[in-house]
């Protein structure tokens, strides 16, 4: 799934910690979202999934949902099927999307699109497992838009950039090529949001700035999510700022885009 030499999605675990119901953080504004405009009911994907932060979320509060994940990393589906053993996994072998066509109601995407090769055809992928009528919920860090702080800074846009190098981000968006790409590839949006405005655009490079001190220091591999759930009240409130830094913001464009979209039938 990515350019050069692979990332290493088995050597650190995504999206072990957990989302608790009146979390005032900003994975619990992407919940927010998520839960949006979820059907009533049906079969909801997330692509990408890692250890099923969100899906675990979802599953307690709609347990009507029949909840599916997918990820490259079989360490991250077995820490989720240990956490949360009802939820369905799949492992995604090679390009292809483990998915029928038509057969999922919704489908979600949350910080992936940047880790693809080729994002356009996911997209189409993800459009040919939707049912008709079906909703996509995507979210993507565009880190090649003017408003996005990594845009400007020096040396972050080839292999030894910190985001590609402790992240695996291969791609680097900007706001209106998502939108564009959505349309183009059979999509209609219906609802945009954003974070991670100004304070988060500072939390995000001190936070990969810090992983990469550890990193260099120890020797030690953790992602931004180990580093939110392990770290003491300064961090937890920082959290808490982005949280109300992006619900206060949200309609505002930002380069860390959340987008509700719908499967247009052809013609």
């Amino acid at each position: 799934m990515s350019a050069g030499v692979p990332f290493d999605y088995e050597a650190a675990t995504w999206g072990a910690d957990a989302i608790r119901p009146g979390d005032r953080s900003i994975a619990a504004f992407r919940l927010d979202e998520l839960l949006r405009m979820l059907p009533e009911r049906g079969r909801v994907l997330e692509v990408g999934c890692g250890a099923g932060r969100f899906l675990r979320a979802i599953v307690k509060l709609r347990p009507e949902l029949e909840l599916v994940g997918c990820d490259v990393s079989r360490s991250s589906l077995e820490v989720l099927g240990e956490l949360a053993p009802e939820i369905e996994r799949r492992v995604v072998s090679g390009s292809e999307l483990p998915a029928a066509d038509e057969e999922f109601d919704a489908i979600l995407v949350v910080d992936v699109l940047e880790h693809v090769e080729e994002p356009g055809s996911l997209l189409s992928a993800i459009r040919r497992a939707l049912k008709p009528e079906g909703l996509f919920h995507l979210h993507v860090p565009c880190e090649a838009d003017a408003l996005c702080l990594w845009r400007w800074l020096p040396g972050q846009a080839g292999e030894a950039g910190l985001k590609r190098k402790l992240g695996g981000h291969i791609q680097r968006f900007r706001r209106r090529e998502i939108l564009d790409l959505l349309t183009e590839v059979g999509f209609e949006p219906l609802r945009v949001r954003n974070s991670l405005h100004l304070l988060g655009n500072l939390a995000d490079v001190a936070a990969f700035v810090r992983l990469e001190r550890e990193r260099r220091s120890s020797g030690t591999r953790r992602t931004t999510g180990d580093l939110v759930a392990g770290g003491g009240a300064l961090i937890r409130a920082v959290d808490g700022l982005l949280w109300a830094e992006a619900t206060l913001l949200s309609r505002l464009p930002s380069w860390s885009i959340h987008v509700w979209s719908r499967k247009v039938s052809p013609g």
